[in-house]
């Protein structure tokens, strides 16, 4: 989505820019407080992306919300323009936009691991590994569990798709039968 994209580009060109005063971590670190904090109690996003509320509302309740979680003055005010534009259930999308970003800029490339249950770190991280010797770029895999897969996982980095799950194996064998 083109909209998470632009935003989470923005808030990392203006967080680095030197006369910012604050650093990226400190900001993302707030964001995904806050964002942990609507995902828990689905009643903010209700609140924020009420098109009937008036912004005033919106704008008085994240300053309430604000004064609780001791949030900086930048991130109150990333907060208050999502809000503004009805933008606020993006969030959690343009902080996972913001880390990819954060690994582009440093050359790399950011995936996706899913598997059929949970994998330890040491498993994600040598997955990544390897990925990072194949293409010869630094290689960050976030992790999806879909128990539908059966077994074994599908990783997809840079639009290429390695399928050694055990439902793409059943699913290549059954085309091929065909």
């Amino acid at each position: 989505m083109k909209a998470v994209r632009l935003y989470a580009q923005v808030l990392v060109d203006v967080v680095v820019a030197p006369s910012s005063g604050v650093t990226l971590d400190r900001i993302t670190t707030e964001l995904n407080q806050f964002s942990a904090m609507t995902t828990e109690n689905p009643i903010f996003l209700k609140v924020f992306d009420n098109p009937t509320l008036a912004e005033e509302d919106k704008q008085k309740a994240l300053q309430e919300l604000v004064k609780k979680t001791d949030v900086s003055a930048f991130t109150s005010r990333f907060l208050g323009l999502i809000i503004k534009r009805n933008r606020m259930s993006l969030l959690p999308d343009i902080l996972h936009e913001v880390e990819v970003i954060q690994v582009e800029k440093k050359g790399g490339l950011v995936g996706k691991l899913v598997s059929a249950v949970p994998l330890d770190a040491a498993i994600v991280n040598g997955v990544a590994d390897a990925l990072s010797k194949k293409l010869n770029k630094p290689v960050q895999l976030n992790q999806q569990v879909d128990p539908g897969i059966i077994a074994g996982m599908r990783v997809t980095v840079a639009g290429v798709t390695y399928d050694g799950s055990a439902k793409g194996k059943l699913d290549k064998l059954t085309g091929s039968l065909r």
